[in-house]
């Protein structure tokens, strides 16, 4: 297992005014922020079950965590890969990327792109975790083509995501809170950097959207090529294997959403579409709550991808 970051980084000033025709960057709420090194930083890991004489062959799976998980939780997700035989490339965007600077998560994935062109010559697969994994994926897309790449994984895993762009109101926004303050402490922040953290997001996310709600307007979030991820998900056309992954219970992403709006388009834009429909789990615990059937889906979208030319 080897733990990457990069070594150095570019000024962010630099990085909007050389690539600004392919992503623009503005600084949904007055500034924008530094990517820094640790910011940069993944897990590989191909320390794999060799299961048979074909797992060379086995495609490199790329994991993106949800917000507030840890190295430790996602790495549970990546031994089912490795069990399997496929090596792991796993990274967790952090905390501000996802609330409050979106529109820079392709700077803090770049190092991940570039992991990822070190095994070109194997197929890939990509696992969503949560919506965040699918901004983490969406900003991994903007990052290859700053580099004049094409990125088109074989496969793709939505677990636990695609769902509506967020709603305000004040109940979710303390929860938002919370999630956010736990978020900045699992990132290093000290107690009272986190709390001053999340005050200004209770101010800019929550309250001020909360009176744009009020006057019949959309809420202001920080997105890439001011599209929700969810949004940018649900129309992407790719020629892979899809698995989705949900939950009947799962409060985050309504099931009824995902029936009426996610399944009929991935159906019609992906390659094939895989349904794991679940009647009881919670919010990214699909895993832990049906461990047997989610592996099987799992290595039924392994060995479809594997086994096409």
């Amino acid at each position: 297992m080897i733990i990457r970051s990069s070594l150095t980084f570019t000024k962010h000033q630099i990085i909007f005014s050389r690539f600004a025709s392919t992503h623009k960057v503005v600084g949904t709420f007055g500034e924008t922020t530094q990517v820094l090194p640790e910011d940069r930083k993944f897990v590989y890991n191909d320390k794999i079950k060799d299961i048979d004489r074909h797992s060379s062959n086995k495609p490199v799976v790329i994991l993106f965590g949800w917000a507030g998980a840890s190295v430790k939780n996602l790495s549970k997700y990546g031994q089912v890969y490795r069990d399997y035989g496929c090596p792991t490339i796993e990274y967790i965007l952090p905390t501000r990327f996802i609330f409050r600077h979106s529109e820079q998560a392709f700077e803090a994935v770049e190092d991940v792109f570039s992991e990822v062109e070190k095994h070109k010559n194997r197929k890939t697969i990509v696992h969503c975790l949560s919506d965040t994994g699918v901004l983490t994926f969406q900003g991994l897309t903007i990052a290859a083509e700053v580099k004049d790449k094409d990125f088109r994984p074989s496969g793709i895993v939505w677990d636990s995501c695609l769902g509506p762009r967020p709603k305000v109101t004040i109940p979710r926004t303390m929860i938002l809170t919370a999630i956010n303050w736990l978020s900045r402490m699992r990132d290093g922040m000290t107690l009272a950097e986190a709390v001053r953290s999340s005050a200004t997001d209770f101010r800019d996310l929550g309250w001020r959207n909360f009176l744009r709600r009020l006057k019949g307007l959309e809420a202001k979030i920080s997105c890439m090529n001011d599209i929700w991820a969810g949004y940018w998900a649900r129309d992407l056309k790719s020629n892979a294997h899809e698995l989705l992954i949900y939950s009947q219970t799962d409060l985050y992403v309504p099931s009824t959403y995902i029936d009426t709006e996610m399944v009929p388009s991935r159906h019609k834009l992906a390659k094939s579409l895989d349904v794991c429909k679940l009647e009881k789990s919670d919010h990214v615990s699909h895993l832990l709550k049906h461990r047997e059937l989610y592996i099987k889906h799992i290595h039924s979208l392994i060995d479809q991808v594997q086994q096409e030319k």
